[in-house]
């Protein structure tokens, strides 16, 4: 069973600007589905900044299977993934504070796959999380590719 750690750019992107759940309905049914089922997860304290996911969070109740354990492996990995890629943490704009951990869940999970909308940059001054990926060798996709993995028609 594949399980995907969610980058909240992707959730927030998709949320309020790609898929707006006034108009993908099934497709947030979909997203639900796979939270529900433990198979997608998040940053979940990270997530409730925008009001809109934390309110269909909430309405949903997908606290409870949405985020997962910080755990000393993932707090171990985010401590590597961070000493490769310090840069991996925009501290210009107090961003990306949940890619590490996004990455450090694949890499303590089996059959983990990261989903993000990043682009990769190819320089370590300004990684992104396709580039961290790359270098851990783990599977990176965007959002649709989850929509096509998963067979989701619409």
């Amino acid at each position: 069973m594949v399980v995907y750690s969610l980058d909240l750019s992707a959730l927030f992107a998709a949320f309020n600007e790609r898929y707006p759940i006034a108009n993908f309905p099934a497709f947030w049914c979909k997203i639900e589905e796979l939270i529900k089922n433990d198979r997608l997860k998040i940053a979940f304290d990270e997530a409730l900044r925008d009001e809109g996911v934390k309110k269909w969070c909430k309405e949903n109740q997908l606290r409870p299977n949405f985020r997962w354990a910080t755990n000393d492996p993932i707090q171990r990995k985010v401590s590597e993934i961070l000493k490769l890629f310090p840069k991996l943490l925009d501290d210009r704009r107090g961003k990306s504070g949940d890619d590490p951990w996004v990455i450090a869940l694949a890499m303590v999970s089996q059959n983990c796959i990261v989903v993000t909308e990043e682009k990769p940059t190819g320089s370590p001054l300004r990684p992104k999380i396709p580039d961290v990926c790359a270098h851990f060798n783990l599977q990176c996709i965007q959002l649709v590719e989850l929509v096509q993995r998963e067979n989701w028609v619409f």
